[in-house]
């Protein structure tokens, strides 16, 4: 009686406990997401600053280094493409009213057309306001983007983001200690092999996902640029940037240049349309399963529901950083719930030596 009563008084602690702790990392939210965007850039400063110190460049001038080159190339970056990307957008959105108009004179064209299209009481695609349409999508985007961005506070975010980055990368150590610390010492060594892991995972996720996002802006200025569509840079750019955010920005990316393409004429949109539908097929075959399937080891369905979780807790930050969480949480529920449990063999490979050895019983003896 008395043991039972001490099992569910522990029970009832340990409830209250993840209660208080789920509680506080809710207020510390933006703490939180200050971190995993310092931890991410620190990944992505570390193998560089590495391969300098194993060629014998002390750590902070090798710091110093990869710093200066990154920032070399991203002011060479904003010198040449911010100027074109400022004047096609600015373009293109100052006529994107125009093209709304036309395309609304075109469904009404073929309302009249084929009355069928109507609907009964004079609905149906003749009726749609795409006009105002357009305008709840730029006012809902400016409430989101308000909402996720919170003003000032975003820059001071990826400031504190940065110099903790900074931080970490010139002296890895004592945090790997500090976590370290918290483990028994018979443990550290697995903890530490978890670590280590965990960091391969979201460096090759890193990693996968730059060579994606400049191969979908490759793919996608040459198809825009081979059907001799406006601003197809530009477009380019947005595309491959938005290849960041998982089965949903391919979608976004393909409604400005599409609607660029209808200016010019129905059957150029279309182009447009199948230009990236072959595009998305390309990412879905050939991009996704390199970046999710061989680095983080992802299926689709789990990279949708972390987007969507991690959207509805964190915003547009969370929707960046949702396959990186998904795959430090998979590695941690794999190496220290499952593989503990044993590894169970698939009935297939539990048949295989069954097999081997009947065919060995089937088999005749040598003769002597």
């Amino acid at each position: 009686m008395g043991t039972s009563l001490l099992s569910s008084a522990r029970f009832a602690l340990v409830l209250v406990l993840l209660a208080a702790a789920g509680l506080l990392l809710y207020e510390l939210v933006g703490v939180i997401e200050v971190l995993a965007l310092a931890l991410l850039i620190a990944l992505i400063l570390a193998p560089a600053v590495d391969l300098l110190v194993y060629l014998r460049f002390p750590r902070i001038l090798a710091l110093l280094v990869v710093l200066a080159g990154v920032m070399l190339s991203l002011g060479l970056l904003g010198y040449i493409v911010v100027p074109i990307i400022t004047d096609q957008g600015g373009d293109f959105l100052a006529r994107v009213p125009g093209v709304v108009r036309g395309i609304e004179g075109y469904v009404r064209g073929l309302g009249e057309q084929y009355p069928a299209l109507q609907g009964s009481g004079g609905g149906g695609v003749a009726s749609l306001d795409l006009t105002e349409a357009v305008q709840q999508v730029i006012q809902r985007a400016g409430e989101l983007y308000s909402l996720t961005t919170r003003g000032a506070g975003l820059l001071l975010q990826a400031v504190g983001a940065v110099v903790m980055a900074l931080y970490m990368v010139s002296n890895p150590r004592p945090l790997v200690n500090g976590v370290l610390a918290l483990f028994p010492l018979e443990r550290r060594g697995r903890v530490e092999e978890v670590l280590k892991l965990i960091r391969e995972r979201v460096s090759g996720w890193i990693l996968g996902q730059i060579a994606a996002m400049l191969l979908i802006f490759v793919l996608t200025w040459i198809g825009l640029a081979a059907l001799d569509v406006e601003y197809a840079f530009t477009f380019a750019v947005l595309t491959g940037a938005l290849e960041i955010v998982p089965f949903f920005g391919p979608i976004l990316a393909a409604l400005p240049p599409t609607l660029a393409a209808f200016a010019d004429s129905p059957t150029k949109a279309l182009l447009v349309v199948v230009i990236y539908v072959a595009i998305h097929q390309i990412e879905a075959h050939i991009v996704s399963p390199m970046v999710m399937a061989r680095s983080v080891q992802l299926h689709p369905v789990v990279v949708i529901l972390a987007v969507l979780a991690m959207g509805d807790l964190l915003g547009l930050a969370g929707v960046i950083l949702a396959v990186p969480t998904a795959a430090v949480l998979t590695v941690l529920l794999d190496e220290l719930y499952v593989k503990p449990l044993g590894a169970t063999p698939s009935p297939r490979a539990a048949e295989l030596p069954e097999q081997e050895d009947q065919r060995e019983e089937a088999s005749p003896a040598p003769r002597s």
